[in-house]
C-alpha cells in the first residue's frame, strides 16, 4: 500500500507541472483574465519543479504500480465486499498557519499523511464519497469515506445515505468563525 500511495504522490506530482499550468490553474480558479502580477505560490512553484524532474522511466514504473493496484482494488471490491469505508482523512481541518495566504503553505510530510486514505479513489478512479459521522472536540467535522467499484456508484450512495442517517443526532454544526454554509 505505501507503494501505492507514493506512485499517487509522483503522479499528481508529475501531472501537476504539465502543459500551461499557470493558465489552467487560472481558469481553474475562476478568474477570468490572467493577472500578470499574479504569480503563483511558492508551494506551487516548487511543486511544478518537482513534477518536471520527474523521468519518463519513472512515470512507467508508476502506471505499472498503478495497473497493478486497480488489478488488487477490483478483485477485493467485485469478489469479496460491496464498499470499504475508510476515515476520509486521518486527522481534522488545520489551523491555518500566519502568513500562508501571501505565501502559501507546504509541509509534503504532512500532506502525504493527509492523502492515507483518499489516494485509492484519485489514483484509480475508483468512485467515493465522504459522509459527515461526528465532530472532534474543537467542533471540527469528522468524515468517513465510502469507496466502491466502478460503475457501483449507487452501492456507494446507498451506503452513504445509511451512515449519514444513523449518525445524523453526531454531526453537531461546526463552529460559525470556522465554517460558512453556503446552501443558506
Amino acid at each position: 500500500m505505501n507503494l501505492q500511495a507514493m506512485t499517487h504522490g509522483i503522479l499528481i506530482t508529475s501531472m501537476f507541472s504539465f502543459g500551461n499550468l499557470r493558465e489552467l490553474y487560472r481558469g481553474m480558479s475562476g478568474r477570468e483574465t490572467p493577472d500578470a502580477d499574479d504569480d503563483l505560490q511558492p508551494a506551487t512553484e516548487i511543486q511544478i519543479k518537482l513534477g518536471s524532474q520527474i523521468t519518463a522511466l519513472e512515470l512507467l514504473a508508476c502506471y505499472t504500480i498503478r495497473n497493478f493496484a486497480l488489478a488488487q482494488w477490483r478483485r477485493v471490491l467485485l469478489d469479496d465486499v460491496d464498499v470499504v469505508l475508510t476515515p476520509t482523512t486521518p486527522m481534522t481541518a488545520l489551523q491555518r498557519h500566519s502568513g500562508s495566504d501571501e505565501n502559501g503553505f507546504t509541509a509534503t510530510g504532512l500532506f502525504i499523511q493527509m492523502m492515507r486514505f483518499i489516494w485509492p479513489g484519485n489514483l484509480l478512479g475508483l468512485p467515493g464519497l465522504a459522509v459527515p459521522v461526528g465532530a472532534d472536540s474543537d467542533g471540527l467535522p469528522i468524515s468517513m469515506q465510502v469507496i466502491c467499484a466502478h460503475w457501483h456508484e449507487a452501492d456507494c450512495l446507498s451506503v452513504g445515505n445509511t451512515i449519514a442517517d444513523l449518525r445524523r443526532d453526531a454531526r453537531p454544526a461546526p463552529p460559525s468563525e470556522l465554517f460558512v454554509d453556503l446552501l443558506r
